[in-house]
């Protein structure tokens, strides 16, 4: 039998087709399903993982790396992945709803899987960036207006390969029951996840010198190393081969290689806090507070020991710790701002710019610790009302 499976009985069909139009056509078969079955594996191990990392979401060492975007991540590889399964060719589309080309090719794919996926890795390092490098809070206007106006780019993208005529976009080739992508419309795809994931290297490059306990250097490192070596062999392929659907071992390896960057990448950076959360939970939160009080973080953070343990001898947390982004800013190393004439400038995201008085100079590095040692009414007052809990 070879590679050949009972897939459909459309496939002795594909290949004579094929042979007289000149094509040489692989036939699906057990390559094909021993990828799907492999690559499902993985997947339904990662949402394992994923639903874990959730449930432990106020766990401070996987707090730290932004528990629902990483989810979100997760679920736009998985759909990237049945997007590939359509348009790699790994199975028959005709006579099924794979058989819509635009929207398993373009929205499922493209947009809901790489684009949605490439912008939340993007998000998530602007994000960084503007707490360690610009002193701003991972919230707000400046965090969420630029994602939007991607999202809104990539709708309006949707919306036109919809309407614009197959011929030019995407459409279905019914003699080898594939789909394909014509030039000028891959040329304008690979253009966009190009030019994300070069933001994504510049931003992590920017935020390579960061404090140690939110260090991510050398996972983006590897990340992005594994994700621009499989853009490079995508692009390539699509471009040399543009029938590489029909060949077996091409089809096989640029699916794998597309969802083994996908995983590099998410399991680089959630690897070794949630299997220290599963296996070794206190005595990891030691390791990561100890990393805090060596950055001179811990104040800030509030987190208690796991040694402390309550009425019932388990180990606690402080789950309503000053734990957020919105602090984070605050512990880069800036040097002391010069005095004004009544005492230092600052600016609080909780109780907002004022000038802490000369007799409180340490307030400067320790601004929450002045702020909670003073009285209420002598704290500055901020002309906006304070939205819920800083976690």
């Amino acid at each position: 039998m070879g590679n050949q499976l009972s897939f459909s009985q459309t496939e002795h069909r594909r290949e004579e087709m094929s042979q007289n139009l000149g094509y040489r056509l692989d036939p699906r078969g057990k390559a094909d399903g021993i990828m799907i079955i492999i690559i499902s594996c993985v997947y339904s191990i990662n949402v394992v993982a994923v639903l874990f990392m959730l449930w432990n979401r106020k766990y401070p060492p996987l707090k730290c790396k932004s528990p629902v975007l990483m989810a979100c991540m997760m679920v736009a590889g998985i759909l990237w992945f049945v997007g590939d399964i359509q348009a790699n060719g790994h199975v028959p589309l005709e006579h099924t709803p794979l058989r819509n080309c635009k929207a398993f090719g373009v929205w499922v794919r493209i947009l809901l899987g790489v684009c949605t996926l490439s912008t939340l890795i993007a998000m998530r390092s602007y994000g960084l960036f503007r707490v360690f490098c610009k002193n701003q809070p991972f919230r707000g206007r400046g965090l969420y207006v630029p994602y939007a106006a991607y999202c809104l780019c990539m709708l309006v993208y949707g919306i036109v390969s919809q309407v614009v005529s197959p011929s030019l976009t995407i459409h279905y080739l019914l003699h080898v029951d594939i789909c394909y992508y014509e030039t000028g419309f891959k040329a304008s795809m690979f253009a966009i996840i190009w030019v994300t994931w070069l933001i994504v290297a510049i931003l992590s490059w920017r935020i390579r010198h960061i404090k140690s306990s939110f260090n991510e250097a050398r996972e983006m490192l590897i990340a992005c190393t594994a994700v621009f070596v499989v853009l490079i062999f995508t692009t390539v392929m699509h471009y040399a081969v543009p029938l590489f659907p029909l060949n077996v071992r091409l089809r096989v390896l640029t699916t794998s290689f597309d969802h083994l960057a996908t995983n590099v990448f998410w399991w680089s950076i959630m690897a070794v806090p949630i299997v220290s959360c599963l296996v070794r939970r206190d005595a990891y939160l030691e390791e990561w507070m100890d990393k805090l009080r060596q950055d001179g973080l811990q104040r800030m953070y509030d987190v208690q020991s796991p040694n402390a343990t309550n009425n019932k001898g388990s180990s606690v947390y402080n789950r309503n710790s000053l734990f957020t982004a919105d602090y984070a800013r605050l512990h880069t190393e800036m040097p002391v701002p010069k005095p004004m004439n009544s005492g230092y400038p600052y600016f609080d995201p909780v109780y907002g710019a004022g000038v802490y008085p000369m007799a409180h100079t340490d307030a400067v590095l320790y601004p929450t610790a002045y702020i909670e040692e003073v009285p209420h009414h002598a704290a500055p007052q901020s002309k906006k009302k304070h939205r819920g809990n800083l976690w």
